[in-house]
């Protein structure tokens, strides 16, 4: 699965390199790397990359990197995320995507998944539904649920909100592997080329995970972030 999602991003990369795509990207510094639910940088400040590819016919990829510390004991190591999709306008003016991601982590390659995804959009409003067969090191299948929900309040200040449901399909018990909502809000404001964004987020049920190199808590959090945009 794994290697078909890195085949499939990178083949989508080349199909976008031909159809000119439009490239975007940010630089951000966050106070925690919150990732559906749990931290994956130990509740520690990390740096991140994002860079997307866009091209006019729908197709796009595109690579985020990330510091991760994956346990209190271990050296800081990173997350290489690549993801590439195609999207479709319908004349009601909804949008429907589809795709993959492909996660590398160099320094823990027991923790290396891939996933499908297919999603909505319209407005301001959209949804993804996610598919693994083993997922972030716990030998076991997942499908993660999410929506997400943007509001203008005024002039450069926005209104998010996000919630999402990690499922289990395959049914098996234990500490780790058990059915998981996240739901997040916040405000963010756009300034020039410089986007802020301050987030709580609360996480049900909290417990500890526990997988080989991976170890983390699941927990409440409030979460700043400072991007750059190019």
């Amino acid at each position: 699965m794994l290697k078909f999602c890195v085949i499939l991003v990178f083949s989508i990369f080349a199909v976008a390199g031909k159809a000119c795509a439009q490239v975007s990207g940010s630089i951000t510094l966050a106070s925690d790397y919150s990732y559906r639910g749990i931290s994956l940088s130990n509740e520690q400040p990390v740096v991140q990359l994002n860079m997307v590819y866009d091209a006019p016919d729908g197709w796009y990829a595109g690579a985020f990197g990330s510091k991760v510390k994956l346990n209190g004991d271990s050296s800081d190591g990173e997350q290489i995320l690549l993801y590439s999709g195609f999207s479709r306008r319908l004349r009601s003016g909804l949008i429907w995507e589809a795709g993959a991601t492909a996660a590398l982590f160099p320094k823990s390659t027991d923790l290396n998944y891939g996933e499908v995804f297919t999603g909505l959009m319209f407005d301001n409003l959209n949804a993804r539904i996610y598919y693994s067969p083993n997922y972030i090191g716990l030998n076991s299948k997942t499908l993660y649920l999410e929506a997400n929900a943007d509001y203008q309040l005024r002039e450069r200040l926005d209104l998010f909100s996000h919630i999402g449901w990690l499922v289990y399909p395959d049914g098996k018990v234990g500490q780790v592997n058990r059915n998981r909502v996240d739901v997040r809000i916040g405000v963010g404001s756009n300034f020039s080329s410089w986007k802020l964004q301050l987030a709580y987020g609360i996480t049900r049920p909290q417990y500890s995970y526990s997988t080989g190199k991976y170890q983390s808590n699941s927990r409440n959090s409030l979460v700043f972030s400072a991007s750059y945009l190019f």
